[in-house]
Order: structure tokens, then C-alpha cells, then sequence
């Protein structure tokens, strides 16, 4: 009777343990690396990655609920923002990160200059892929008005001044997914946004008529293949970036500032299909050209600091021909639990080479 007690007490107690695992998101194995030194204040510039996308408390990323962004002040509990602010003992944290967001989405809501500059005809294509942002988080259907968009064009510089450190994850939109969703975005520029275009510049009384057939062409564009879209891309976001470092250290020339690298977005699969290595091919030539411009080739090299993240783990990714893949299609290129911590651990090292 006693031996069987305890082959019971055995299995119910792998039980608890098998059970106590599923429910708490894997990355709370992994301990959370401790930080040699404290900010006051915490600046989040970024895109979805940074703004904690696909993750949820019951640990389902793929419920479509759990695909929309977060606003202004919706930190999720295990993202990377939330984990360093944390081990930095930050009293304050000001959010400025969404699903969606390129350099100009960021620039044009601290650089008056850069947003006029979007009003010239050669332009306008910039600003209708930031314009159809905006309007994604102004109407969203978790915050159906547009108080967050609002806020954030009151606050992003006085949230950039007021910080001590600043973290920038910015690169995947500019230079992949702008790229891949050209066609429909392009489409649809066509179809409304370059004749309301002239109309809305007007209205911010900063209108540049044509005068050339050069600034028609530009104007209108074109669709182009994938590649050569990914590297025009590239080529835009290096000039964009120095325009936003520097003017961030015009708004704050003392904060501590740390440029996130990219990762590895079909590191994980295997095997592999062909269009797969390929794509993945193409995503590591991009993460050594983006760690040489962070280090190296931008202007502001010597005043950021670069921090590698390689190795995310992301969602786990259905094969690429099945249907779920291209449901999911957004969720399987964020970080997990996993990846988020990771992301942190190698921030917060960053900063302790630093200390």
C-alpha cells in the first residue's frame, strides 16, 4: 500500500511539474541577466518588436485579438521594453514603438523639417506608407479613436528629452516589410493616396507644386521585384537613420542610446525549402551591412551603441506552403517569450560593458 502511495504521490507530482511548465512562457526558465547600473527614465523607440507584439497572457499568439498593437501606455509583462526597464529600476517609461512603424513614421512626429521635406512630390509616396500607418493605430479596432496617435504627437519630444537611456529597434519595416508589401500599399497609393496627396499638403500649408517631368516620375513610381526593392530600401533607411539619431541627440545629447541589430528571421526552420535559404541568405547579408552602418559607417557611430540579437527566437513557424503559415504570416517573424528575454539580456549586458 505504501509503495503505491508513492507511485501515485511520483506521478501526481510530474504532473504538477509538466502542468506548472505549460503555463508559465518558457522564457521564465531563463534568468534575467542583473544590471550594474540604474536610469531614471526610459525612452522605447521602435516598431512592433519593441511595442510587444503577439504576446498575450493566455499564450496565444495566433487568436487575432492578439495581432493588433499595443497603445502608448501598454508595456506587456515579458516583453524586452518591460524586462529592462525592470533590471535598470526605470521610474519612468515612455513608449514611443508600433506595429508598423519605419524611421519617417518616428521622424515626422519629433522632426518638423523632415515632415515638410515629405511634402515635395518625390515624397509622396513616404508619406502615404506613413500616413496609412498612423491611420492603422488611429482606428484600431482595440482603441477606435485616435487619443494614442494624439498623444504621441504631444509627448515624443519631451519623452525624448526627459530620458536617461534610450533604446532604438528600428530597420525591419524600412527595409523587409515595406518591401514586401509594396504591391498592396502601392496599389492602393495609386488608387487614393497620390491624388489626395497635393490636397493634404495644402492643408499643412506646405505645398511644393511640380514644376519638372522628374518630379512627375518620382511622383508616381513604379512596382519593383523584391530584391531591388530591399536594397533601395536599405540605401533609404541609412540616410533616415542619421537623420533621427541626429535628432534625437539635437532634442537629448545626454541620454545613453543603444541601437538594437536585427535577427535571424528563418534561422529556426528546418529543413529548409529553397525560397527559405534564399530569404534567409538575403537576411543575414542585411544584419552584417546594418551592424557595419551601426559601427562603423554612420556618422554617429562613435555616439550609439550597438547591441546584437542574432539569435531571437521567434513564434513557431508553420511550413511555408501551408495555409497557416500566410495566416499567421506576422506572428512568425516576432519574438516569443523566449526571444524577448533574450533581446533584454543582451541589452542589459550591453550596458554593463559599458558600466
Amino acid at each position: 500500500m505504501k509503495n503505491t502511495l508513492k507511485r501515485m504521490s511520483a506521478v501526481l507530482l510530474v504532473l504538477t511539474v509538466l502542468l506548472t511548465v505549460c503555463l508559465v512562457p518558457a522564457a521564465a526558465a531563463t534568468k534575467l541577466t542583473k544590471c550594474k547600473k540604474s536610469y531614471k527614465n526610459y525612452c522605447i523607440i521602435g516598431d512592433s518588436v519593441a511595442s510587444g507584439y503577439a504576446l498575450t497572457e493566455d499564450l496565444d499568439p495566433y487568436a487575432y485579438e492578439h495581432q493588433q498593437y499595443h497603445p502608448h501606455n501598454d508595456i506587456p509583462d515579458g516583453s524586452y521594453p518591460q524586462l529592462v526597464s525592470k533590471a535598470i529600476k526605470a521610474k519612468s517609461v515612455y513608449k514611443l514603438a508600433r506595429e508598423g512603424w519605419s524611421v519617417p513614421n518616428v521622424l515626422r512626429l519629433i522632426d518638423p523639417e523632415y515632415d515638410k521635406e515629405l511634402a515635395r512630390p518625390e515624397n509622396y509616396y513616404t508619406r502615404f506608407v506613413t500616413e496609412y500607418m498612423y491611420w492603422n493605430h488611429a482606428y484600431n479596432c482595440n482603441n477606435p479613436d485616435t487619443e494614442d496617435l494624439d498623444y504621441l504627437k504631444k509627448t515624443a519630444v519631451d519623452g525624448i528629452k526627459n530620458a536617461d537611456i534610450i533604446t532604438i529597434n528600428l530597420g525591419n519595416n524600412d527595409i523587409f516589410t515595406n518591401a514586401a508589401l509594396d504591391g498592396y500599399i502601392r496599389t492602393l497609393y495609386y488608387s487614393y493616396g497620390m491624388a489626395s496627396q497635393p490636397g493634404l499638403t495644402m492643408m499643412k500649408d506646405c505645398y511644393t507644386p511640380i514644376t519638372t517631368v522628374d518630379q512627375v516620375v518620382q511622383m508616381v513610381g513604379s512596382y519593383k521585384d523584391l530584391l531591388t526593392l530591399v536594397d533601395e530600401n536599405f540605401e533609404k533607411y541609412k540616410v533616415n537613420y542619421d537623420k533621427l539619431v541626429g535628432r534625437i541627440l539635437e532634442i537629448n545629447p545626454d541620454a545613453d542610446i543603444y541601437v538594437i541589430g536585427m535577427y535571424n528571421l528563418f534561422g529556426q526552420e528546418e529543413p529548409k525549402s529553397e525560397l527559405q535559404q534564399f530569404l534567409e541568405d538575403k537576411n543575414l547579408e542585411v544584419m552584417a551591412e546594418l551592424k557595419q552602418l551601426y559601427t562603423k559607417d554612420s556618422k554617429y557611430a562613435d555616439k550609439v551603441t550597438y547591441v546584437p540579437v542574432p539569435d531571437t527566437e521567434v513564434w513557431p513557424t508553420s511550413p511555408m506552403y501551408s495555409v497557416d503559415y500566410y495566416t499567421n504570416f506576422f506572428v512568425h517573424f516576432h519574438p516569443d517569450y523566449n526571444g524577448h528575454r533574450y533581446m533584454a539580456n543582451q541589452i542589459i549586458k550591453t550596458i554593463n560593458k559599458n558600466a
